[in-house]
Order: C-alpha cells, then sequence, then structure tokens
C-alpha cells in the first residue's frame, strides 16, 4: 500500500511538473469579468472556471496566435466564431492575479504553438547589437524609440505603451524593406482577426542613414531561413 501510494505520488509529480497554474482574470470589454485558473500544458490551454460549463480548453491546433502583452497578460486568438461580429474570430485576453509568462514558458507555448506569435517584452540585454533610432509611423500619430537588430532577432525598443516588440527572424519576419536611406519596412505575421495569413507592416523613420552593409547583412539572413528559396523583396 505504501508503494502504491509512493508512486502514485511520483506520478502526479512527473505530471504536474509539466504544466503551469495560474489564478486569472479573464477581461471581457463588453461583458463582466470573469475569475478563474489559467491552466498551460504541453498538450492545451485552459481556462478553469468553478462551473465546469462555463471552462474552455484548447489544443495548439485550435488556436492560431498568442499575444504577450505583458508578463502579466496574454490574449488567445482562437478559431471560434463570434455570431454577433459577423463571424470575427474570438479571442481571449487574461490578466494574471499573481505570477508571470516569463519568458522560458512563452517560448514553450510558441513552439508548440508552431505559427509566428506576439511578443510586446523585448530583449534589451545583448551585446553590442547594432542599433537605430527610429519613428514607427502610424496612421494616427507614432511612437520614438530604437530597432535592435540581434543575431536571431530585430527588436522595437520603446516607452509608449504597448508597442514594443521583438520578431524572431525565422518564425515572425517575412521581410524588410528600405524605400530609402531614412526608411525602413518590416513585413511581420501578426495576428489579423481576418487577415492573419497576410502580413502586417511596421514602417519606420530613421534617424540615422541606414548603413548598407547593415541592410545587406539583414536581407541575407532572411534569404538563408527561407527554405524555399523565395526572393525577398
Amino acid at each position: 500500500m505504501i508503494l502504491r501510494a509512493a508512486v502514485l505520488l511520483i506520478v502526479c509529480t512527473v505530471a504536474g511538473a509539466t504544466q503551469d497554474s495560474f489564478e486569472v482574470i479573464r477581461k471581457r470589454p463588453l461583458w463582466p469579468n470573469s475569475q478563474g485558473t489559467l491552466v498551460i500544458s504541453d498538450d492545451s490551454i485552459e481556462f478553469r472556471r468553478r462551473k465546469e460549463e462555463d471552462s474552455k480548453q484548447w489544443s495548439y491546433r485550435d488556436i492560431q496566435h498568442i499575444d504577450r502583452i505583458s508578463p502579466t497578460e496574454i490574449e488567445i486568438l482562437t478559431y471560434e466564431d463570434v455570431a454577433w461580429r459577423l463571424g470575427q474570430d474570438r479571442s481571449y485576453r487574461f490578466s494574471l492575479v499573481s505570477g508571470e509568462i516569463d519568458d522560458a514558458l512563452f517560448d514553450s507555448m510558441a513552439d508548440k504553438l508552431g505559427l509566428p506569435v506576439t511578443d510586446r517584452i523585448v530583449d534589451n540585454t545583448l551585446n553590442d547589437p547594432a542599433r537605430l533610432p527610429v519613428k514607427h509611423l502610424k496612421t494616427f500619430g507614432g511612437s520614438e524609440g530604437e530597432l535592435v537588430f540581434g543575431d536571431s532577432a530585430i527588436s522595437y525598443v520603446t516607452d509608449a505603451p504597448r508597442q514594443a516588440r521583438e520578431w524572431l527572424l525565422d518564425r515572425d519576419v517575412e521581410s524588410v524593406w528600405a524605400a530609402s536611406r531614412y526608411e525602413l519596412e518590416l513585413h511581420v505575421f501578426e495576428a489579423g482577426r481576418r487577415d492573419f495569413n497576410s502580413t502586417q507592416v511596421y514602417r519606420f523613420q530613421l534617424k540615422e542613414e541606414l548603413d548598407p552593409a547593415l541592410y545587406r547583412d539583414l536581407k541575407m539572413r532572411l534569404y538563408s531561413l527561407r527554405s524555399d528559396e523565395r526572393l525577398i523583396p
């Protein structure tokens, strides 16, 4: 009996090591917020409520995008339709009451998803990366900051709320384009609830002249990552 209990304890411990649980509040702009537990495991993400019928569970193949807004806020875009929004895909936004979605956990989720993700937390501890002071051009206004070019990622570092981004070259970036020496475009995969398969364009006005060697190196690295050897525009 003691041996059996010990075996069960070991099994439960191993199983528990493969999942993370957080007390969360689901943010709903037009409806009351709801509380529950967000369980992130090797094969699914689950929002558990007291009433089982109010709980939701998604395998990674049923999720089309994950957005880490901050260490304590995350949004999951599913393939579910919102009927009153004419079939717009349903998203679930969670605010963690305690704990955080750290880099290791987020990277693990992104690997299991196998699709581009949005990460608004920038790793700004790289050793001597190339940097460009820029203005991010938007339809209404914009924000100022720096583009940081690492070995495997491009980051936009800014103090503007929720505007920072980090894009992995082999996962999130489709192409780059310089229309002039003082303008750079990044074409990236980022969730759009109707046109996810198309890229979103980030336009940056450069405060310094673009180094031709940096631009050429960036294009070549992106080109080498394209298994189908498509030309990058």
